[in-house]
């Protein structure tokens, strides 16, 4: 055997010394010294909510209530954690429509639960609002894999919440149809709202003067209508509660919004759009096209020169003029998402024309710059500069895109 071969060899050796070592050094491990886990036993004594309490849910947010139960048997060291399961009449606690950790990380024998997951736990046991449910309860002991339900059960009534008993959240589409719609009560040509957050939707929409309309959304395979009550809340109806539905006194353009949470809608009048620019004072005036849609269509635009812009100024938004809810006349600045934006390209992402409302009212800032490589803009004519391609510019204020937005195209034209 060669030398290097021999310097191979010698880690090997050296692991097969240490293998061999006597048992002195390392003992391994000796099952007698440490104590068994014991699975637990039911819990048996059930103190508190466990004879039909009745509870009227209250929405403020320092309301609570405490489940509490002896603990079970101890064994030993072994540390035991507990759970709350909850289940309707008639469940059988195999698919709990709740389950809560004990407090203290499950070390303690209660559970501290608010009004307000209570009535979230009355929702998904599908407890209607305003009116009575009934919650059974149990509890789990256990320790690692090992548990233990107890036999006995606790029962609570509570008093649901005032609220809707269907919040479509932001999965599901809510429609505006009815007579007094785009639609004229087509419902399969109804118009989306467009979901702006959790449980506010929004749409731009021709109404008629008291002809009626409806709010629908699809919440868990239902159909749910909601109205307006003679108190102004928003409220549900079933489907053959046709009595309930929605107007409005005066003809014409509407941004509808819908608050779930807080039960609110208003209806602002839209009574004029249209393309500003700050620059030679451009006020191009957008008709409505339907479906919430505002166009310009075989247009020129057009940029004025100033002493900071030799080519010619191309910022510009698009306003909104609307009598508000409350009355109020107010001007409405849809702009871009940045203060100072930068001039879109041939490639420029579809997201630099999504619209949204200007934190400013200087002319200035959050404003589009106008896409050269669509417009081909012309020589100067005394300050202005024209473009040489017609195009159709498009606002959509509706849910097509997902998102308020606006193209400009090429006319056919």
């Amino acid at each position: 055997m060669n030398i290097r071969n021999l310097f191979k060899l010698l880690p090997l050796c050296f692991i097969i010394g240490l293998a061999a070592c006597d048992n002195e050094v390392n003992k391994g491990f000796d099952p007698d010294e440490y104590e068994p886990i014991v699975a637990p036993d039911p819990v048996r004594t059930l103190n508190t909510m466990a004879s039909g309490e009745r509870i009227i849910l209250s929405s403020s947010a320092t309301e609570s209530i405490v489940f509490s139960w002896s603990p079970t048997e101890k064994h030993g060291n072994t540390v035991y954690r507990y759970e709350v399961l909850m289940d309707t009449i008639g469940g059988d606690f195999s698919k709990p429509i709740y389950t809560g950790q004990a407090d203290g990380n499950g070390l303690e024998t209660k559970l501290t639960i608010s009004h307000y997951q209570l009535n979230t736990i009355g929702r998904q046991a599908k407890f209607r609002c305003n009116n009575n449910g009934t919650l059974r309860w149990k509890v789990r002991a256990y320790c690692g894999l090992d548990q233990s339900i107890s036999s006995l059960e606790g029962y609570f009534v509570i008093f649901m919440m005032d609220g809707l008993d269907n919040i479509p959240g932001t999965s599901p589409l809510v429609y505006i149809t009815g007579s007094a719609t785009e639609d004229n009560g087509v419902a399969e040509n109804a118009q989306p709202m467009l979901c702006e957050t959790d449980n506010l939707y929004q749409s731009f929409t021709s109404l008629k003067a008291n002809e009626p309309f409806d709010i629908t959304a699809v919440v868990d395979g239902v159909t749910c209508y909601y109205y307006v009550d003679e108190t102004g809340r928003l409220c549900e109806r079933l489907q053959t509660e046709t009595q309930h539905t929605n107007s409005v006194s005066e003809s014409g353009i509407y941004r509808v919004t819908v608050n779930f949470e807080s039960r609110v809608v208003t209806y602002d009048r839209v009574r004029k759009v249209y393309l500003f620019c700050n620059a030679g004072d451009v006020r191009d005036e957008m008709s409505y096209l339907g479906y919430g849609k505002w166009g310009l269509q075989n247009y020129t635009a057009r940029k004025h020169k100033e002493s900071w812009a030799g080519n010619g100024e191309s910022r510009h938004q698009f306003r909104m003029e609307i009598t508000a809810d409350d009355q109020s006349e107010q001007t409405i600045i849809w702009g871009h998402q940045n203060k100072d934006a930068s001039d879109p390209k041939a490639d420029t992402e579809e997201e630099y024309y999504n619209l949204y409302i200007s934190p400013s009212t200087d002319p200035w800032d959050y404003a589009f710059r106008y896409n050269s490589d669509l417009l081909k803009w012309g020589s100067e004519t005394d300050g202005w500069w024209y473009a040489s391609v017609k195009t159709d510019v498009t606002l959509y204020m509706n849910a097509d895109f997902g998102v308020y937005t606006h193209r400009w195209t090429e006319s056919a034209n």
